[in-house]
């Protein structure tokens, strides 16, 4: 029986992600030995919001900190409640957990590099849905800059369900 060896995941836990997911199951027939489930957060967009709110108090890194602490801390509370869903949707039983700071993009790129995995899967669409766009721009980024074999799943169907 052939194996992927270590599937990374990224998820946004958009209705995308979860469609790929759920298709991903519809026509896997190989075995994961190990899936690295991977949310990370855009801190462009952390950084948006906190703007302003910072400069009231004068305690900008500090309060950056603790905000980006509680986030993580809820971000992976949030990942941990999706392996078993996970779990049975890649027919795996090691699923690994990480939250990242940065480039969505960027940090896809640079995980899939330091685990070495032997496969991404990304939906075709994420957070920000249908577009005149033929694929999400953290897809195609990642497309451009990874060395690593990446499945593009087609989000267009009617799947129902929670996101992943």
């Amino acid at each position: 029986m052939e194996v992927f060896r270590k599937v990374l995941f990224p998820t946004d836990f958009s209705e995308g992600s979860y469609r790929a997911a759920k298709r991903f199951e519809e026509m896997n027939r190989m075995k994961v030995e190990e899936l690295i489930l991977l949310h990370v957060i855009d801190e462009s967009t952390l950084e948006d919001l906190l703007n302003g709110y910072s400069l009231l108090y004068g305690k900008e890194e500090l309060e950056m900190e603790e905000v980006k602490k509680k986030l993580e801390r809820k971000i992976m509370e949030k990942l941990l409640e999706k392996v078993e869903n996970v779990k049975r949707a890649f027919k795996v039983e090691k699923v690994r957990v990480m939250v990242r700071f940065g480039f969505p993009w960027e940090e896809i790129v640079r995980v899939a590099e330091e685990e070495d995995v032997s496969l991404i899967i990304l939906p075709s669409h994420g957070k920000l849905g249908f577009s005149h766009e033929i694929l999400g721009s953290t897809t195609v980024r990642v497309l451009r800059k990874t060395k690593r074999p990446v499945l593009i799943i087609k989000t267009h169907c009617s799947c129902g369900g929670d996101a992943v």
